[in-house]
């Protein structure tokens, strides 16, 4: 399982905590200041990362309403490829700043004490890859009694 988070550069220390919690729990966390190289298209990387995560974590604290247009970009680019969006949302940030993750559950974070909001990311994380493994675990169920019914038809 691999994450995106979209965020204000501003808020890079706040991503960091984000990125350290959530590591020990998936494969890869992306984020720009992170994952950029030089020479390469800022654009393309960025949607590339998206293409490439199950989840995408929207950081919104104020400089990311005030400042960041880049996050709105991303968030519809996550929209159209049908990816989790999980905002965290800090409590400075109003609901009426959330036009694009406009319907869209969220948790609120406390930048003195993230921890309760990590937690439930953390816990979100591990339902879903529980899912994905049961979701796994069902189609080699199903594969094998496909194989097994032709297996019979073929001894007839």
């Amino acid at each position: 399982m691999n994450v995106f988070i979209s965020y204000s550069t501003s808020d890079i220390n706040i991503v960091r905590m984000i990125a350290e919690h959530v590591k020990r729990s998936v494969d890869n966390v992306y984020y720009w200041d992170k994952n950029q190289q030089p020479g390469q298209d800022a654009w393309h990387s960025i949607y590339n990362w998206i293409d490439r995560s199950d989840i995408v974590i929207a950081v919104m604290t104020d400089r990311t309403v005030s400042r960041a247009m880049s996050v709105g970009n991303e968030i519809g680019y996550a929209k159209k490829a049908a990816k989790i969006i999980v905002p965290l949302v800090s409590y400075k940030v109003k609901d009426t700043d959330l036009g694009c993750l406009k319907g869209i559950t969220y948790v609120r974070i406390d930048q003195r004490d993230m921890n309760p909001a990590l937690n439930t990311i953390k816990r979100y994380i591990s339902s879903l890859k529980a899912k994905q493994q049961e979701d796994f675990q069902r189609a080699l169920l199903i594969i094998g009694g496909i194989l097994l019914i032709m297996f019979l038809m073929s001894k007839k």
